[in-house]
């Protein structure tokens, strides 16, 4: 079960201030006009389930947990028979708090968007999920028991937690996961028909002046949303994603947010461009959840030995991060094996193609 699970990190969530702040809105001009034409009734009482996945749809709507369609999504699910449907909320990444801030913020939008989910895909249980380390005790802003009449299930166990969120619904039967800011647009495209247009993003970090959840215009660039939320000091480093899974960027003046940014990070700490040789004190493999063995396959990596890497089950790696965090020599592990996987990737295309 997932509340006994051992593997993986406890890791400082330094969610605050941005959680407790009031989501903020920073738009280009155009927002207003973006619209879809449908003949179907702003009303989603009067909409069959087929209706609701033809809007997402029509709206594009995109899942910012996993870059999915959600009218795929929804329509597999709906293949599928699904016994619950979950508004993701986790969150469980430090600085990051773009699902669980909108859920918090705009309730009446999420509770009615998982409600629409639901019934397109054959009206299952419903339930709001985050994450349980989120000590109420830590943080400024108080997390209630159920959200617009939705029961909150908080997800238990060591980061990454995200990832193992459907073991705590395995009593209830088949479950669909849908990130709360998709059901929060699947809400305005039905009741608005308005196409998705924006994103949910945390702009945090130790050189941001005024950490805050913001809802952006895709397209936006990490600078804009700097300015927006002022920089204290220059950053050493800037991450686009969480502070576990995220990128660097290299260009903050244009590149483009998008939906599965999540979080804009602007970071003092230098130590993460530094790296040292592997001293095989073995702790990634301690607290991979998966069960690797990180630095052997690193070390294979490192001498360019792709063939051996299958041995060592380099596919089921979910590129959580934890591995690059535990490290005394901050060896970034986790970027080493996602190009790894890139690469395999590539040669077997080129042997196909031969």
């Amino acid at each position: 079960m997932a509340g006994n699970f051992t593997r993986g990190i406890i890791l400082e969530q330094r969610k605050e201030p941005a959680l407790r702040r009031k989501l903020r809105t920073f738009l280009n001009s155009n927002y207003a006009g973006m619209l879809f034409e449908s003949d179907l009734p702003y009303d989603g009482a009067a909409l069959s389930g087929e209706q609701i996945i033809e809007i997402a749809r029509l709206a594009r709507i995109v899942d910012e947990r996993d870059g999915l369609f959600l009218h795929e999504k929804l329509t597999k699910a709906h293949q599928m028979k699904v016994k619950v449907a979950v508004g993701d909320a986790i969150d469980d990444e430090p600085y990051v708090s773009s699902q669980l801030n909108p859920l918090l913020f705009l309730e009446k939008e999420a509770g009615e968007g998982l409600r629409l989910a639901a019934k397109a895909v054959g009206n299952p249980k419903i339930y709001f999920a985050i994450y349980k380390n989120l000590s109420d005790v830590d943080l400024k802003i108080k997390i209630p028991k159920n959200i617009d009449g939705v029961e909150i299930r908080r997800i238990h166990g060591r980061y990454p937690a995200e990832f193992r969120t459907m073991d705590d619904f395995d009593s209830d039967g088949p479950a669909v996961l849908i990130g709360i800011c998709s059901l929060i647009h699947l809400y305005r495209a039905v009741y608005e028909h308005r196409i998705q247009s924006t994103c949910f993003v945390t702009v945090a970090g130790t050189c941001v002046a005024n950490p805050t959840n913001l809802e952006v215009s895709i397209g936006m660039t990490p600078t804009q949303l700097f300015e927006r939320c002022g920089l204290a000091e220059e950053p050493g480093y800037v991450v686009i994603g969480g502070s576990m899974t995220g990128e660097v960027c290299e260009d903050p003046d244009s590149y483009p947010i998008g939906t599965m940014s999540r979080a804009v990070l602007a970071l003092r700490d230098e130590e993460k461009k530094r790296r040292y040789q592997c001293i095989g004190c073995g702790r990634c493999a301690e607290v991979c959840p998966e069960n690797l063995t990180p630095f052997y396959i690193n070390r294979y990596i490192e001498l360019g030995k792709y063939e051996a890497l299958a041995f060592y089950d380099i596919h089921r790696c979910i590129g959580c991060g934890t591995c690059s965090y535990i490290c005394p020599s901050k060896i970034d592990i986790a970027e080493n094996i996602k190009l790894a996987k890139m690469e395999i990737k590539r040669r077997r295309h080129v042997k196909e193609d031969d």
